[in-house]
């Protein structure tokens, strides 16, 4: 594999500014990109770019469409990312949206997009109804947990369980979700926190675990929080005390918290590296290929990314959404694209469990 090798790409990364003052150009397909690039996420927001290329450079490729990624940091919260996104869709300088991020930037954003444009979200997601506008292609929170947490109480013995997340709308679901599962299996459910993002006090959580005499942990910390929660859990000797599982770790964050090899964290994500199926080792070759060994893991939320840019290109391309909602139009195309399909079948599919090895993160 060349590592030295120099790549003409058929599609671009433009910044929102550059748009407002350029305008569209003729022959462009102008989608907004809602990435981490700072805040919680922000460790995500080079594989979800690096991976959003590649699916618009697959679709240049194979489809004749020109794609143009217009960068909207979600990193900066609902408030500044809806905001742009409002600019732009009232400009009339974005025929689509595709976001991976936070709930609460979908939440916010959603209601400014409305039904004005398609909005592909694609990470795990709380069960709500949707708007006319917005495509879920994530798994919602009991398909994420149900086998993963079956797994773990009959490979370990734990029955009570503390559930720690960030206080905003995806953990408070899964909470939500976990109280109602956990009781079917014979747990218990001893200590439910939410905290605000960026403050995990990871000692006093802990403490408080331990004097519910907690055996397990729900973790469903973001980003950086969860990277710093599982480090002071090491430096503290409690990586031992609990079993975790964890609802939104993915390589590029298990190896920012320094690895594990206790054999006690667990996560349960769409997708991992280690997977071994065809179509999940076609993706690596092609961002192994396109990017090189030394490129941020494509782990699961940047994988997530790529199928919603191929699912939105080709939702455009039909030509369905001239006469029916997002929603609609990607049930109708499910049948038809094998693109749609894939993003379908991975939605319905529910999570994979994996077990933290060192820096790796395989697959039960």
């Amino acid at each position: 594999m060349r590592q030295d090798r120099v790549v003409t790409s058929a599609a671009s990364l433009v910044l929102p500014g550059t748009l407002l003052l350029r305008g569209p150009m003729p022959g462009t397909l102008s989608i907004g990109l809602l990435a981490p690039l700072s805040g919680v996420m922000g460790i995500s927001g080079p594989s979800i770019l690096n991976c959003a290329l590649l699916a618009a450079e697959h679709v240049a490729e194979r489809a004749g469409v020109f794609p143009e990624l217009v960068v909207i940091d979600a990193g900066r919260g609902p408030v500044e990312a809806a905001r742009v996104v409002s600019q732009l869709i009232g400009a009339g300088l974005v025929q689509g949206l595709v976001g991976a991020h936070t709930s609460d930037v979908r939440a916010t954003v959603s209601q400014v997009v409305a039904d004005r444009v398609p909005y592909v979200f694609t990470p795990p997601h709380e069960r709500e109804l949707e708007r006319s506008g917005t495509i879920f292609i994530g798994s919602g929170p009991r398909l994420q947990l149900q086998r993963p947490l079956e797994w773990i109480v009959a490979r370990h013995r734990v029955r009570r369980w503390a559930l720690i997340g960030n206080d905003y709308i995806w953990p408070r679901q899964v909470h939500r979700t976990a109280s109602q599962v956990l009781p079917g299996l014979g747990q218990v459910v001893v200590m439910d926190r939410l905290v605000p993002l960026g403050s995990v006090d990871t000692g006093r959580l802990l403490d408080e675990a331990r004097k519910n005499r907690a055996d397990a942990i729900l973790i469903s910390l973001v980003g950086r929080d969860g990277i710093t929660f599982h480090r002071a859990t090491a430096e503290v000797g409690a990586d031992q005390r609990f079993i975790r599982l964890c609802t939104t770790l993915d390589e590029n964050s298990l190896m920012a918290a320094g690895g594990d090899s206790t054999g006690t964290l667990y996560s349960a994500m769409p997708s991992f590296m280690r997977q071994s199926d065809e179509q999940h080792q076609s993706f690596l070759e092609l961002y192994l290929d396109r990017f090189g060994m030394s490129a941020p893991l494509p782990a699961s939320y940047a994988q997530g990314c790529y199928d919603g840019v191929v699912l939105l290109t080709e939702l455009w391309r039909s030509g369905l959404l001239e006469s029916m909602t997002a929603a609609l139009a990607v049930r109708r195309l499910t049948s038809m694209t094998s693109a749609v399909g894939r993003a379908s079948a991975r939605s319905s599919a529910g999570s994979k469990l994996a077990l933290a090895v060192g820096h790796d993160l395989l697959v039960i």
